[in-house]
């Protein structure tokens, strides 16, 4: 079980949250609550002072529990597909914690109603599209407190919790859905940043690439630490290697820029993380309520709902991303074409010409680098009013984490496909099959493959057999594609 305590959440541990790990409320966190929820002053109804321009007068002598359910009520407004479990599951923690740090003027008990929906396994239906990332996400929010509050769609055994209209408020504003999904971006990206160099290295083998490009003293010289780091990672996998050495003759940019070009994304990554941790443990709520006297504390009107951070945020992640994906389709597209890779054959099969090959692997990884290059596009930058021009600037950043999430998807895939081209061309390297310069087979020496590759081609190979004649290709690129997502590539095994 995971303490949250407002103040320590990260997005590995939101990330197993989603996907099934309990949580609990940490006591000093739920004492700091209950502190903060004594100096509310009386007699300030906050909901009604924030609304009073928008609620008729036929509404303002509701009572406090009418109010509130008709202000939740009122914004269960999105539509499209309903978002999956994980992230809802991780959407409800990080709400949790916002609330846990004791500003919002909220009880305990508020939490308890979030957490008892994980407990009980009630993750509610919430549709993806709606949020405009500023006001907070205030419509995939209400779907999910009309249910921790139990008014419905769906009855529930837990007991009805009846929020005052500060807890109402509370419990749908701020950006949490834009942060639990943003934290599974990151959590995704990270995985698939490490298989891009895990494949990279196994093209580097499978092309006998200069290993000047990787030499540690270059790359110091310029100084980026991602590239240093990624620089790193790639001697570690192609220790004790015999093909890849100094002295060969310069590799195109695809491999000789590959510690650059990764290593600029790694560095986007660690910013964007530290970002949506920053996020994760913030008071995304408004108003937010100062001062320790009971009933005397003071409500602050700022803007902490906002999500623009967030949103810049995955739109940078989602250009990173972008650069893994292409950067990885040039090296399958060099080892599909055997003008490019001396000794191999084009399309990486015997008999091509009869065999198609690998030809439409590398059509599928044009296609979905085109894609990724497309969502690529900033959300951020479309700030489109609403509310009567009251909230006349909107961060969209819902819209950027989703399409992130969307990016991933693309990238996951054609890392595969990389893998699935090197592990062919380790296997013709091993088995000694080579081309001559017009194409035609000969003999060659075996190729012995370094520890490093050769761990990797066996987990390729666990999923994917040695291909000596075209098949139906679709079951390889999905399994590939899977070992990404999992970490299989690297020997792992997680939820993606």
């Amino acid at each position: 079980m995971i303490p949250l305590d407002g103040h320590s959440l990260d997005c590995a541990t939101l990330h197993a949250i989603g996907h099934g790990t309990g949580c609990v409320v940490d006591e000093g966190a739920r004492g700091a609550m209950v502190a903060n929820a004594a100096a509310v002053p009386a007699g300030r109804d906050v909901l009604k002072a924030k609304r009073q321009w928008l609620i008729g007068p036929h509404a303002r002598d509701l009572g406090d529990a009418a109010l509130a359910r008709a202000f939740i009520i009122g914004h269960c407004a999105g539509v499209g597909d309903p978002l999956p479990r994980s992230i809802v599951r991780a959407t409800i923690a990080a709400r949790a914690n916002v609330l846990l740090q004791g500003a919002s003027g909220c009880r305990p008990q508020a939490v308890d109603a979030l957490l008892a929906l994980l407990s009980h396994g009630i993750i509610p239906s919430v549709p993806s599209q709606g949020s405009v990332g500023a006001a907070g996400d205030l419509a995939p929010m209400a779907h999910i407190a009309r249910v921790a509050c139990g008014w419905g769609p769906v009855p529930t055994e837990l007991p009805a919790f009846t929020p005052t209209p500060k807890e109402a408020l509370a419990l749908i504003n701020g950006v949490s859905l834009t942060a639990a999904v943003a934290a599974f971006a990151v959590v995704r990206a990270r995985r698939v940043l490490d298989a891009a160099v895990a494949a990279c290295a196994m093209t580097y083998e499978a092309v006998g690439a200069d290993a000047g490009a990787i030499d540690p003293r270059p790359l110091a010289l310029r100084g980026h630490p991602g590239a240093v780091e990624v620089g790193a990672a790639l001697r570690r996998h192609l220790e004790g290697s015999k093909q890849v050495g100094p002295g060969r003759r310069p590799d195109a940019f695809s491999l000789r820029c590959a510690p650059q070009v990764l290593g600029a994304a790694a560095e986007a990554l660690d910013h964007v993380q530290a970002i949506v941790e920053r996020e994760l443990n913030g008071a995304s709520d408004n108003p937010l309520l100062f001062g320790d006297l009971p009933g005397a504390g003071e409500w602050l009107e700022a803007g902490n709902f906002h999500g623009a951070s967030l949103a810049q945020a995955m739109d940078t992640l989602k250009i990173a991303l972008v650069q893994i994906a292409t950067v990885s389709e040039r090296r399958t597209f060099r080892l599909s074409y055997g003008q490019l890779t001396p000794g191999l054959p084009s399309f990486l099969v015997e008999g091509t010409g009869l065999n198609s090959g690998f030809m439409l692997a590398q059509y599928t990884a044009a296609s979905l680098a085109s894609e990724a290059k497309g969502l690529a596009h900033p959300a951020s930058v479309d700030a489109i009013p609403t509310v009567q021009h009251h909230e006349d600037h909107n961060s969209m950043g819902t819209i950027a984490a989703r399409m992130a999430l969307r990016v991933l998807e693309c990238v996951a895939d054609i890392v595969g496909i990389e893998a699935l081209l090197a592990a062919q061309a380790l296997d013709l390297r091993a088995r000694g099959f080579a081309v001559d310069e017009t194409g035609a087979p000969v003999r060659a020496e075996p190729v012995p493959i370094a520890p490093g590759p050769a761990a990797m081609h066996a987990r390729v190979r666990a999923v994917v057999p040695f291909w000596e004649d075209d098949q139906v290709m679709h079951p390889a690129l999905v399994a590939t594609g899977t070992l990404v997502r999992s970490g299989g590539l690297l020997g792992d095994a997680a939820p993606w």
